[in-house]
């Protein structure tokens, strides 16, 4: 008996269905543009002086806002670069951390408590509540929905002698997880997968190698031991570690919060002390089905451990299993944010670099369970030269999805579908060939309305991807930068959007802190 390879296809929306395919703060601007110069004529009486500087004004706003083959606008290339500046004077591309040598030093320390990029994000007081080993982080910036975040750890699918039958049937019980998790019962509206990549560290099994060559007493297994101490020393450098981190996501929505409010009154509990029951509710429940999915052991991360794994994901000198000194007042390295990489350490001994993985760059082919595999695991290590020891690539690849429900997605997918139909029909009532962009978008609304029919208990979802790179100096980051693009590539992912002079901000993006989507008219 086989099981049929599960295939999907995420590129297919490789242009917006907005009108003339521009973003929403364009077509607000142009709006607003038109508004202005209608209003100037019209106070003007209809003089002919009016209407040039309204036909000049409109096109000097059309050439400022055009966006040309899914490039910024020049405007919002200025603005981006005018709030850059405005950041940088305020000193908000630096943090110190308490330990740093220059930590006080007006001429270098800006004297932020805690990364500017953080926001409001403190973790939920818990003390007392019966609930003290929860670590619950609680966002709460100005304009958006306050939410609730929990860190899992995640031992991840075995791999080995797998074959295609086993990794789909893998990926259809994570499918199914997601589903569940998408019902209007559960309040985990997204989440967010993190996989890290770093140097393995030996130390334990040199150790336990050691310990067991102390008892060998038989002289003729010393060349035995003398080439498993060579091999030991040529696997070290380029030995990768993987870890898998899954962040669920539970914003304070009405329904939240009446659940809050009923357990605080059936309890006689504290505000704080019932969100962290429906907060431990949700995660043992999302754990439980985790489980059932085959994803092997999951531990529900308390603040030491958190805190650990969060230091470690900045800077590699850390240890992701060291957590003994750490805490969420200290657990941030200083850093210094440039225009092509952030520096990490006092010393700047750490290079990162952070990239955007836009869903057009994802080519529109089938895409089975293991498309991410040469980006996950497949990078290639450093090799070193004279100057440089060889090192495997660090590289963090993180994903944010929220969850969209059935009844809106449906919805969407059908106006998508109407819209690409029509296009369809005036291109060939017009006689225009497609270069092939109509017929992939017309697919791609096409599959979403199949797949999300009544009963189906499909539900629908938002995503973006970003990766973050480290290396020990600019060179080497520009090196490692360079093989992930090549694994991307692989991974049928076409490019990747470095985000130049704002990497100390996009690094946030790939912690385990649930970030990297704004509300939508979908997911709120």
């Amino acid at each position: 008996m086989t099981t049929e390879q599960r295939t999907c296809i995420l590129g297919g929306e490789i242009a917006r269905r907005s009108w003339l395919g521009l973003s929403r703060p364009v077509l607000i601007s142009w709006g607003i543009g038109l508004g202005v110069a209608v209003a100037l004529y019209l106070l003007a009486g209809g003089a002919s002086w009016s209407l040039v500087v309204d036909l000049v004004m409109l096109a000097a706003m059309f050439a400022a806002t055009m966006e040309w083959h899914d490039k910024p606008s020049w405007a919002a290339c200025r603005l981006h670069t005018l709030r850059n500046w405005l950041r940088r004077r305020r000193g908000e591309h630096v943090y110190r951390n308490c330990e740093d040598p220059s930590f006080g030093d007006p001429n270098k320390d800006p004297g932020w408590e805690f990364p500017p990029p953080l926001g409001n994000t403190t973790p939920l007081p818990v003390a007392g509540t019966g609930l003290d080993d929860m670590f619950i982080l609680r966002t709460a910036n100005p304009g958006e929905r306050s939410s609730y975040c929990t860190i899992l750890a995640v031992e991840g699918v075995a791999d080995g002698l797998r074959g295609d039958a086993a990794y789909a049937a893998s990926s259809a019980a994570f499918g199914t997880f997601l589903a569940q998790l998408a019902r209007s019962s559960s309040h985990i509206r997204g989440i967010q997968l993190l996989h890290r990549s770093v140097p393995h560290d030996m130390t334990q099994h040199t150790r336990w190698a050691e310990a067991r060559v102390a008892e060998l007493t038989d002289p003729r297994l010393a060349p035995a031991v003398e080439s498993y101490g060579a091999l030991i020393d040529l696997a070290a450098p380029l030995a990768e570690e993987h870890r898998s981190v899954i962040v669920l996501r539970i914003p304070q929505t009405e329904a939240f919060m009446s659940e809050t409010a009923r357990i605080a009154r059936t309890k006689s509990a504290s505000p704080a002390a019932a969100i962290a029951q429906l907060v431990r509710d949700e995660t043992e429940r999302a754990t439980r089905l985790l489980a059932l999915a085959g994803m092997g052991r999951i531990d529900v991360l308390g603040e030491r451990r958190a805190c650990a794994l969060i230091r470690a994901f900045i800077d590699p000198s850390f240890k992701i299993d060291r957590h003994r000194d750490a805490a969420w007042a200290t657990c941030w390295p200083s850093y210094v944010g440039g225009r092509d990489n952030v520096a990490i350490g006092a010393d700047g001994a750490w290079r990162t670099r952070v990239g955007y993985l836009p869903p057009r760059a994802i080519e529109p082919v089938a895409l089975g369970p293991l498309w991410l595999t040469p980006l996950l695991t497949g990078v290639e290590a450093d090799p070193g030269d004279d100057d440089t020891a060889p090192m495997p690539t660090i590289r963090t690849v993180a994903v944010r999805i929220d969850f969209v429900p059935a009844h809106r997605a449906r919805a969407a997918a059908r106006g998508d579908f109407t819209a690409d139909q029509a296009r369809r029909t005036k291109e060939a009532r017009k006689g225009k060939l497609d270069d092939g962009s109509t017929e992939v978008l017309a697919s791609a609304s096409d599959r979403r309305r199949n797949d999300l029919v009544p009963g189906s208990g499909h539900h629908g979802a938002i995503y973006s991807a970003a990766i973050a790179v480290t290396g020990r100096d600019s060179d080497d980051v520009e090196r490692a930068c360079l093989r992930v693009t090549e694994a991307a590539h692989e991974s049928a992912i076409a490019e990747i959007d470095w985000a130049t002079g704002n990497h100390d901000t996009a690094l946030f993006l790939t912690l385990p802190l649930g970030r990297g989507l704004a509300a939508t008219r979908y997911s709120r």
